[in-house]
């Protein structure tokens, strides 16, 4: 029940009166209730609106700080960089102390400048075609029907550099695959110490078929590698102008060098198929015996790892055993890449 305001009290008379005593109240009507008396808590309050927080405001930094953050920061991130690059070297120095670490890193970077160089020179191609074009264009204007311009003038410092580093990539491929080709002149005692271990291995008591095969690829192996080694060997020299008897002068004797490159080509080739067979009749050894090789173990990296390099292998020794070739450049390039890298990973993990 709302509480009904009381009227405001007239103003006061002119004249003092006094007054008289007031009447008694009178009492409730029976036919209307008595009204309760509202009190303080029966009202219920308006409540305010809640006022929203106050940000807080962070403290704005001043430049010294700022300055002395990126001080900091700068430090911290060339002592990273000094430690990443002194562990990288030093792994580097690790893997090139070897010689193995050695060849499969000159394979790799090798492979990779063959690589690089035709998608250089394709590059060169395009801006220098590119270039005659826009020189033709504004030449034909001013020229008369069957005039010609015949002009020189100094390139573009970009097509520079693509020039340069065009040549310059299939140079140093040219003195990696020389070196590479030098350091094998002795590699026939690499191959006296494998057959000389194959020899002292023998047949284990009660060996098996798959064990004959492997005994007889091996032996095959050592018999392909010699006579590799032997033509190649033959081959570099003559072109170096190491051999100079009465066969290896002249046209015929190069004739006789070419042949010489063939044919060592052809027994490397000889190694890669035999060694294909080898892995064949390992993995079948395995599956037979149900032997379980745990993926990722040193013996499941180790097939893989030779099957990969075996399968890159085998096209580049059928392009070399022919004299005119069968893989493009860029091919030639990349599966050596893939053959190279593989063993550079491996030998990369050998001198952590």
């Amino acid at each position: 029940m709302e509480a009904t305001p009381e009227p405001e009290a007239p103003p006061p008379p002119t004249t003092t009166t006094i007054p008289s005593a007031a009447p008694p109240p009178a009492p409730p009507s029976p036919s209307e209730p008595e009204s309760a008396p509202l009190s303080q808590d029966s009202i219920p309050a308006q409540q305010e609106p809640t006022p929203p927080p106050t940000p807080q405001l962070r403290p704005t930094p001043t430049t010294s700080a700022r300055l002395a953050k990126l001080r900091n920061l700068a430090i911290s991130s060339t002592l990273t960089t000094a430690r990443s690059t002194d562990s990288t070297l030093s792994h580097l120095a690790r893997l090139l102390s070897t010689p193995a670490g050695t060849d499969a890193f000159l394979c790799t970077l090798g492979y990779t400048l063959t690589l690089l160089h035709p998608a250089l020179s394709h590059l060169l191609d395009l801006r220098l075609r590119a270039l005659a074009t826009k020189i033709a264009t504004k030449a034909d204007g001013v020229l008369l029907p069957g005039e010609t311009l015949i002009t020189t003038f100094e390139a573009p410092t970009s097509t520079k550099l693509l020039a340069s580093g065009a040549a310059g990539s299939k140079a140093l491929a040219g003195v990696i695959s020389d070196y590479r080709i030098f350091v094998r002149l002795w590699g026939l005692l690499g191959i006296y110490s494998w057959g000389k271990g194959v020899w002292n291995a023998g047949l284990p008591e009660g060996a098996g078929g798959k064990e004959r095969v492997l005994r007889a690829v091996a032996w095959g192996q050592v018999v392909s590698c010699a006579a590799y080694q032997v033509l190649e060997n033959g081959a570099y020299l003559a072109s170096k102008g190491v051999l100079v008897t009465q066969g290896w002068l002249g046209e015929a004797g190069k004739r006789r060098e070419a042949r010489w490159w063939v044919w060592s080509s052809r027994f490397w080739a000889a190694h890669v198929a035999l060694e294909g067979v080898r892995l064949a009749v390992l993995y079948r050894k395995q599956k037979g015996e149900k032997e379980e090789v745990e993926t990722g173990s040193k013996e499941d990296r180790a097939w893989w790892r030779d099957a990969v390099s075996n399968a890159a292998y085998a096209p580049l020794t059928i392009h070399w055993s022919t004299e005119a070739g069968v893989v493009s450049e860029p091919l030639v390039g990349l599966l050596g890449t893939v053959a190279g890298g593989v063993g550079l990973l491996e030998r990369w993990r050998e001198t952590a």
